[in-house]
């Protein structure tokens, strides 16, 4: 049936969605191509492997631990790595570089603490598909599609609904004017930093019951939410939202259809091709210059 990999479709790319969601935020933000959102995740599923399997944490529970640690995460890299660059008022490819940097750093700091092998969650979900309705809906996209879902609609209200998100949108729209306004860019930034890294752990802990955790899984899948985030749009939250769910289905529908070796290309391909159509992505955002 269609219907049945739609959904698994739709679930991962929710996953995708949280991780473009971050870049996004930074982009906005800073005009910042973060390439060490991927190893935030990363460290969120391999963290939730920790709290599930060594410290018997119920998943649900771990989920916002996890959420919580790779907030703090990113806050330390900013703390530590990028303002200390910001504030020489360097150009923001400099940035961009030292992003790579702290992605390397991330990743070969997985493998001391971790390991270089893949490490495999418990079983948290039962084997039965749940149905519903004509749909047959593998348990481990439940929590993807339901607690995705749900972080994504929660940050939207937070960005149109409260005081602290208003704030967020007009830092990043018009820096100087919101700094005349009253509005602490540094303190809008460590928001955006934190709440990037939260999106960034909740795909982490989502994605590594879907998959094997491992230290290098930051990369592909970091790529793959890049390419989202591209194809809805730089620098558009809701973009991001429908790039992923766009770019994880045509991932499945490509390995169902054609072959799981080709997915990945077909879905750059397609890519490429909405990209000629719409250089600015399905919503036409243009980052600033």
């Amino acid at each position: 049936m269609i219907l049945d990999p739609l959904i698994g479709g739709i679930a991962m790319g929710c996953i995708y969605s949280l991780i473009a969601l971050g870049y996004n935020m930074l982009i906005r933000a800073m005009n910042l191509l973060h390439f060490a959102q991927g190893e935030v995740m990363m460290v969120g599923a391999l963290s939730g492997v920790t709290l599930v399997s060594a410290l018997h944490v119920p998943y649900l529970v771990a989920i916002p631990l996890i959420m919580v640690l790779c907030a703090a995460l990113s806050l330390a890299l900013d703390a530590f790595a990028y303002r200390p660059i910001r504030r020489r008022n360097v150009p923001v490819i400099n940035l961009i570089i030292a992003t790579l940097g702290v992605s390397i750093v991330l990743s070969n700091g997985a493998i001391l603490v971790w390991g270089a092998e893949p490490i495999r969650y418990p079983t948290i979900y039962g084997s039965g598909a749940l149905m519903l309705g004509p749909v047959r809906l593998p348990p481990q996209f439940l929590a993807p599609l339901l607690v995705g879902g749900g972080l994504m609609v929660a940050l939207q209200l937070f960005f149109t609904r409260s005081l602290v998100g208003i704030a967020m949108r007009a830092a990043a729209q018009d820096r100087e004017t919101a700094r005349l306004m009253g509005i602490d860019i540094d303190r809008t930034i460590q928001y955006t930093f934190a709440i990037s890294g939260a999106m960034g752990g909740a795909a982490g802990a989502l994605l590594g019951p879907i998959i094997f955790a491992s230290f290098n899984m930051g990369e592909v899948i970091g790529i793959k939410a890049f390419v989202a985030a591209t194809l809805g749009g730089l620098g558009s939250m809701p973009g991001a939202m429908v790039g992923g769910i766009v770019f994880g289905v045509i991932e499945t529908f490509a390995a169902l259809f054609i072959s799981s070796g080709y997915k990945d290309a077909l879905g750059y391909g397609v890519m490429i091709a909405i990209l000629l159509v719409a250089p600015s992505g399905l919503f036409g955002r243009r980052v600033r210059a």
